[in-house]
């Protein structure tokens, strides 16, 4: 059938994306710049904050795939940011963990907002492969949400005729 007849044609395609941004929050400084510099290294952009109010402050100013928390932290700990998150809804980050406590602080964690948890000393490969992993898990939940808006994978552009 000729074009602009009964059927229409459409170009399925990914919009042009950014890569994923990452806020890494934890109130030591050697650590906080290690993950950053692990964040960049995995191909990652990345913001940083050192306490949960800090992270707070800027999950409100932007969206990040991910976030990577130390749970204990002064002023406002890793638990609390995790809750905010809970409660604010809308899209949220995936979430890593990162802790020294024992097994009964990472019970205290609501298990459906939490990707996964790394205890310290963490092994730097595994951390970069987790990061990965929740930043590719974020985007296709993105992509599942574009979907059903849609009904289509990836933007529906129609095709010009």
């Amino acid at each position: 059938m000729p074009l602009g007849s009964k059927w229409q044609i459409y170009c399925f395609c990914d919009s042009m994306r950014e890569r994923p941004r990452i806020l890494a929050v934890d109130d030591e400084p050697a650590i906080r710049a290690l993950v950053a510099k692990i964040i960049e290294r995995a191909g990652f952009d990345v913001d940083v904050a050192s306490n949960g109010a800090e992270a707070i402050e800027k999950l409100a100013e932007r969206a990040y795939a991910v976030l990577v928390v130390d749970l204990m932290m002064p002023q406002v700990d890793g638990y609390a940011v995790v809750e905010h998150l809970g409660r604010r809804g809308g899209q949220r980050p995936a979430v890593i963990v990162i802790t020294a406590g024992d097994s009964a602080a990472i019970r205290r964690l609501d298990g459906s907002l939490v990707h996964s948890v790394v205890r310290k000393p963490f092994d730097i490969e595994v951390l970069s492969d987790l990061i990965t992993a929740a930043a590719k898990m974020n985007d296709e939940q993105k992509r599942s949400r574009r979907l059903d808006a849609h009904g289509a994978s990836g933007d529906v552009v129609p095709f010009p005729q």
